[in-house]
């Protein structure tokens, strides 16, 4: 199967979430035994560091006890994911996890987990459609601008990414793809200091999170050219798909979501999954994120636990037609 139709086969899934209604759980109650951490991928003051903090100060006002946020930044998200998978599964201590989950096992050779088997789904939170910037100083203004600029430069432009199998690495990879043209990847360890890189004159594009983008678009400090999703994003109405801005094959957004240790019993998972939905389906916390580019769908364990399986694929197919290097 061709990657267009990979890429359509799991926007369309992601879009199912939000469409279906999630049924009452029969789960147990869970009853935390202390303070719960959720471990966060990438740095503090960072796009998933937020939306980390507000679900756990969501799932604190439901629990009753502290809920922590550990950050865990750099290797591609492989920190965060291996301190779940040696984690007691007892509910006690939790990853939002990312597109990261996904493009890992395509893009090493070995992980220090199984994904499979040492990860379980709980709960998808978010679609995270991206938007491609450059610094105002590269005097570009179109989506078409860049890639002009890019078949002619040599040596060739670089931009920033969160790291490698980072959902705004990716985004660029597919970039390229679709544009047949050659960029190069400069890796951070995070949001907030690869947006900090091209603030500051270091990188000239950046594919990032909507979030993570907005102020310093409002600032003049980047200029947006398109966003990722098939459709256009509500906070940035002026700003095109990139099929829109010329590539017209081109669909791809990341992911967030909650995953627990492998042998987490399915009635703790369960239970998990139903207090988070009784957060991120609360108003105001579903205002607050679509003000900043995140439609929080939710959905079952089951459901994300099958997105999962699919994007996995997805994205060893984006691999394989990017010619991507194994670590």
């Amino acid at each position: 199967m061709g990657l267009q139709r990979w890429l359509i086969t799991s926007i369309s899934c992601a879009l199912l979430f939000g469409l279906e209604t999630i049924a009452p759980t029969q789960a147990a109650e869970f009853k935390p035994n202390g303070p719960v951490t959720i471990v966060a991928p990438f740095a503090a003051g960072g796009t998933v560091d937020q939306v980390a903090r507000e679900l756990g100060r969501g799932l604190e006002t439901v629990w009753g006890v502290p809920v922590l946020i550990e950050n865990k930044p750099g290797a591609g998200n492989i920190l965060a994911a291996s301190a779940i998978a040696q984690s007691k599964p007892n509910g006690q201590k939790l990853l939002l996890a990312s597109t990261s989950i996904s493009v890992n096992p395509s893009v090493y050779k070995s992980l220090p987990y199984d994904t499979d088997k040492d990860l379980s789904a709980v709960s998808y939170l978010a679609a995270s459609p991206n938007v491609l910037v450059v610094r105002p100083k590269m005097n570009i203004k179109t989506l078409k601008e860049l890639l002009d600029l890019a078949k002619t430069s040599n040596p060739p432009l670089q931009y920033a990414s969160v790291g490698k199998g980072s959902a705004h690495h990716f985004c660029m990879e597919l970039l390229q793809i679709e544009a047949n043209v050659k960029l190069t990847h400069i890796p951070y360890k995070g949001v907030s200091p690869a947006l900090a890189a091209v603030l500051g004159d270091e990188i000239g594009i950046y594919c990032s999170d909507i979030l993570g983008a907005m102020e310093p678009i409002k600032r003049g400090q980047l200029i947006p050219l398109a966003v990722t999703s098939n459709t256009r994003v509500s906070v940035l109405p002026d700003v095109p798909t990139m099929a829109e801005a010329g590539l017209p094959n081109y669909n791809n957004s990341g992911y967030l979501g909650i995953m627990a240790p492998g042998e987490t019993p399915r009635n703790i998972r369960e239970a998990l999954n139903h207090d988070i939905q009784v957060v991120i389906k609360e108003s105001a916390f579903q205002k607050r994120f679509a003000d900043l580019g995140y439609d929080m769908v939710g959905g079952t364990a089951d459901e994300f636990a099958s997105f999962i399986k699919r994007d996995i694929v997805r994205y060893r197919e984006i691999v394989k037609t990017a010619n991507i290097d194994e670590e």
